[in-house]
């Protein structure tokens, strides 16, 4: 691998281009869901699968100056950056492997809430490691996806709630690019998120944990996020008190 195990909750936001129309139907579940309060896991919130919205995500954060970043904010004073269309979207705060923190955050009414649990995101080419490269004969999306995976099968322990009360089967929202996408990174980015980053759009996976909340009701919400990744002697949790109005 070329770089160092990314921190367990490596969370971002995303900017979308929306082109299918908001209908009741949007928030209404099909069939057996074990947390309401989201999308289910096959959903395709606003005409877009999850899968699509993380590699948005992805995007949003590794294209975002490091001055205006939501991710290095420890406040949440940038959590409105370039927030568009009907999705608000929550990123962690970076910090050590062993850490603590709180974000707060005030987000207009009727926006579903996009929370970038954790993630490993590999681009490629990477100039600062010439070494990564594809086997002989392997595809560049097989070499990501190998390089990716393993990385996220180290979260041994996962834990979102949501006004105290625990989702359920949270290890089920772990979503996988299935083909390549392409990812442009902001150059002020490479000593503090990614040393791959060249400025110039570069082929990229993301494989991680990812959850659509509904749109909350006004009022004061709390989502707590715990994760443990023993083998890399990482254990986060962070806190997001949110606002609604």
């Amino acid at each position: 691998m070329r770089r160092m195990p990314p921190a367990i909750l490596v969370a971002a936001l995303c900017a979308v281009i929306v082109s299918t129309p908001v209908t009741a139907d949007q928030f209404h579940d099909h069939g057996f869901n074990p947390n309401p309060v989201l999308f289910q896991k096959d959903a395709q919130p606003y005409g877009v699968d999850i899968t699509t919205w993380a590699e948005r995500a992805t995007q949003w954060i590794w294209g975002t100056p490091l001055v205006q970043s939501p991710l290095f904010d420890s406040t949440g004073a940038n959590c409105g950056v370039n927030q568009q269309g009907p999705v608000w979207n929550i990123a962690r705060i970076a910090g050590p492997s062993v850490f603590s923190g709180t974000r707060a955050c005030t987000i207009p009414h009727q926006k579903s809430l996009f929370l970038f649990i954790g993630a490993v995101v590999d681009d490629y080419p990477c100039p600062a490691f010439p070494d990564f490269q594809p086997a002989p004969g392997q595809s560049l999306y097989d070499f990501l996806r190998a390089d990716a995976g393993p990385i996220m099968d180290q979260v041994d322990l996962l834990e979102v709630s949501l006004d105290g009360q625990p989702l359920n089967d949270v290890f089920d929202y772990r979503y996988a690019s299935d083909d390549l996408f392409s990812l442009t990174g902001d150059l002020s980015l490479q000593e503090d998120l990614d040393p791959c980053i060249t400025g110039s759009p570069q082929q990229a996976i993301v494989d991680g944990f990812f959850m659509m909340f509904k749109p909350l009701d006004p009022g004061l919400h709390t989502i707590v996020v715990h994760g443990t990744a023993t083998a890399f002697g990482q254990d986060k949790t962070f806190t997001y008190l949110l606002t609604v109005s």
